[in-house]
């Protein structure tokens, strides 16, 4: 009978041990918190199956740090973690999952800091253990704009203008390689973060590039353009989406790029970063030649302009300027076409002495030498009626004056016959009688 009751206690002991609910966490601004074990900083029991859903705002990032981890050993037939371990699933923005390493042992492993707005933490146990305290994590929720971009090394301290970020609110800049056109340093890794509002995409447009003889020679040096949200160096994809492409990679000269489109990357969002990696500087073949490295033109995009003058993603584009777009042809004659992309920028970027829309898309600047031929045409007429009424006033301004001393003249000439005439009568009075 003891023996039974003892039985009954252990199963409600385990039922109520494995009890552990899912915690939802949710914060749609910038916050802090932590994240426990059962029990902790006591032993946890067995048979625990326990899950930390961590999601924010789309404008934000979640990010966790180690403070405490005292788990299970691995398992020493199998080497792996068994007993207990902990899970951290990465969820990005296209719906992907991305799923780390199991964890366990003691040893306090490093932050994990995504540019995603949710993350999955499974705990599990399957066996007690009373030496283990469990673990301890703090999850910090921040914003997107406060990321910077990744540290930038220089190989060569002769050198400068490795990495950078753009400013708040700037439509439109250029990015150059440390040297150019001269050269570019060796061992070194540059990243530039360009980042727009969140309702806007980035168009990245390579003018020239010159970094090795052959498109064979990446290693020498090489140049990414990287989705700013791109979830890179953990775990692997659960669910893979060949057609979501994250970067772009340009190796060699701008010669093996020559196809209309090739040198170009539209942002899936408001983020991207680029980098330049190099091991060498420029092969000594590429001594004297006129540029070397690379420039590169990027735009911040309103809208996509789709079949229909439909604005892509719904995103209003009233009162901006719509590029033409235009057609490609691959064959002449052949009617192998494409149409261009058709981006909507801001206003201010038509004229600016910039190609802004896309790769044989010139339309933003293609009409600006009329304007100026109006715009001078306009200042030159009216620098004319401004020098003719400049005239007229003056004029004006010299009749008025010689008119006054006419009439000062007139005056004067009045009061001085006034004045003999009084004098004359004065004399008349005072003769005396004969």
């Amino acid at each position: 009978m003891i023996d039974y009751l003892f039985l009954v206690y252990q199963l409600i002991q385990l039922a109520h041990a494995s009890f552990c609910p899912v915690k939802h966490i949710h914060s749609s601004t910038p916050t802090t918190g932590f994240i426990e074990s059962p029990g902790y900083p006591s032993p946890y029991s067995a048979s625990l199956d326990c899950t930390f859903n961590i999601t924010t705002a789309a404008s934000n990032v979640i990010q966790l740090s180690f403070v405490s981890f005292d788990l299970a050993s691995k398992n020493q037939l199998s080497n792996q973690c068994l007993n207990s371990y902990l899970l951290v699933v990465v969820v990005d923005r296209h719906g992907r999952q991305h799923v780390g390493e199991r964890l366990c042992g003691n040893t306090v492993p490093s932050p994990i800091n995504t540019m995603q707005s949710w993350m999955q933490v499974q705990f599990v146990s399957t066996s007690a253990n009373q030496k283990h305290r469990g673990f301890r994590i703090q999850y910090r929720i921040l914003s997107e704009a406060a990321i910077q971009e990744p540290l930038s090394s220089l190989g060569e301290p002769m050198f400068n203008g490795c990495g950078g970020h753009s400013t708040p609110g700037q439509l439109s800049g250029e990015i150059l390689s440390p040297g150019y056109p001269n050269t570019y340093p060796k061992n070194s890794t540059c990243n530039w973060l360009i980042r727009v509002e969140a309702r806007q995409r980035i168009y990245i447009r390579i003018v020239h590039l010159h970094l090795a003889p052959t498109i064979a020679e990446c290693e020498r040096a090489s140049l990414t353009i990287i989705d700013g949200y791109k979830h890179e160096n953990f775990g692997s994809d659960k669910k893979e989406s060949s057609s979501e492409t994250s970067e772009a990679k340009f190796c060699g000269s701008q010669l093996y790029y020559s196809e209309e489109g090739m040198k170009s990357y539209l942002s899936s969002a408001n983020r991207i970063v680029v980098r330049l990696v190099t091991q060498e500087g420029p092969a000594t073949s590429m001594i004297g030649e006129e540029r070397i490295g690379f420039k590169i033109v990027w735009t911040a995009v309103e809208g996509l302009i789709g079949e229909g003058d439909v604005v892509e993603g719904g995103q209003p584009c009233k009162d901006q300027f719509v590029c033409h777009g235009g057609q490609v042809c691959v064959e002449q004659g052949h009617g192998i076409c494409a149409s261009r992309s058709r981006l909507c920028i801001h206003s201010s970027l038509v004229c600016d002495g910039i190609h802004n829309c896309v790769e044989g898309d010139f339309s933003d600047e293609q009409h600006c030498y009329s304007r100026e031929i109006i715009t001078s045409a306009a200042l030159g007429f009216s620098l004319i009626v401004l020098t003719m009424l400049i005239l007229v006033c003056c004029d004006q301004f010299r009749k008025r004056r010689r008119l006054r001393v006419l009439i000062r003249e007139r005056r004067a000439t009045e009061n001085g016959k006034c004045n003999n005439n009084n004098n004359n009568n004065s004399t008349q009075r005072i003769q005396p009688n004969r």
